[in-house]
């Protein structure tokens, strides 16, 4: 995933590309897990839909498919949190949990071609 810079005013910032996908994420908090549904993902961070109620600044332990990363909370709408990953996580335990997220693709191992399998 890469970004986008957007000029906005006369000051430019930058914006992650975000990828819109559905699918669970736990979190635990206090021992408590609660579960959420992802809405939109980026290298930064990561949209929630939840119905557990949380602060702006809490630090949230997430989960998915046996992945775990912090993260913060930074807004809320309604029932949906934008959470930022933390600066002090691993690299490798982020990269694990984005890759649990990303949509299951078939792999192709071999593709038949005059009824033989070429591999």
């Amino acid at each position: 995933m890469s970004g986008t810079t957007i000029l906005t005013g006369h000051a430019m910032r930058y914006r992650p590309r975000r990828q819109h996908l559905t699918t669970p994420v736990g979190i635990i908090r206090d021992g408590t897990r609660f579960l959420s549904h992802l809405l939109d993902l980026s290298d930064a961070g990561l949209k929630l839909q939840t119905s557990l109620e949380t602060r702006p600044g809490e630090v949230l332990q997430l989960h998915a498919k046996g992945a775990v990363v912090m993260a913060e909370v930074r807004w809320i709408k309604g029932n949906q949190i934008g959470l930022q990953f933390t600066k002090g996580g691993s690299a490798a335990d982020k990269s694990r949990f984005l890759l649990r997220l990303m949509p299951e693709k078939h792999h192709v191992t071999g593709a038949r071609v005059h009824g033989f399998t070429e591999l």
